[in-house]
């Protein structure tokens, strides 16, 4: 597969999370295909856990409850993992992929190192990707597609 764009990024960010350089590129692939300008506001997720949420109440929701840069990271999840600040901080590749590889390295911690599993539950939360079949199994899926070509795979 030909060069990512932001490769040297990937690298340092996946090091120093202990993940695999590849993963997190398909990651990026899947969720924004590879854009750092990757954006999607996501109302649903606002109205279900953050519009009574005092941490967040008079801030504009198209801001707050959406997912932003390489790997789509939601605002909220940043900043449940220490990001202090704009979410568009995010659309840097940099602070994106930290927060992006802390959320993944969290969820294959949490699912003893189980990739799918923990890919289900980065694209749809803990809920119906307990155990297989997984809700999500479909994105896991298209993820590990990315995964095994940018390891040289065939498929």
């Amino acid at each position: 597969m030909e060069k990512f764009w932001f490769d040297d990024e990937v690298a340092a960010a996946a090091e120093k999370h202990g993940l695999e350089p590849e993963l997190v590129k398909a990651v990026c692939m899947v969720e924004s295909s590879g854009l750092t300008s990757g954006y999607r506001y996501e109302p649903a997720f606002w109205l279900r856990y953050l519009a009574k949420n005092p941490r967040y109440g008079g801030q504009n929701p198209r801001r707050v409850s959406a997912s932003y840069g390489l790997m789509q990271v939601m605002y909220s999840t940043a900043v449940q993992h220490g990001l202090v600040g704009p979410p568009e901080l995010m659309f840097q590749p940099a602070v994106g992929l930290m927060y992006g590889c802390l959320h993944l390295k969290h969820l294959l911690d949490k699912c003893g190192g189980n990739v799918e599993q923990a890919l289900a539950q980065y694209n749809g939360g803990e809920k119906g990707n307990t155990e297989p079949p997984y809700r999500n199994g479909a994105y896991a899926e298209r993820v590990m597609r990315y995964y095994r070509a940018f390891k040289g795979e065939q498929q």
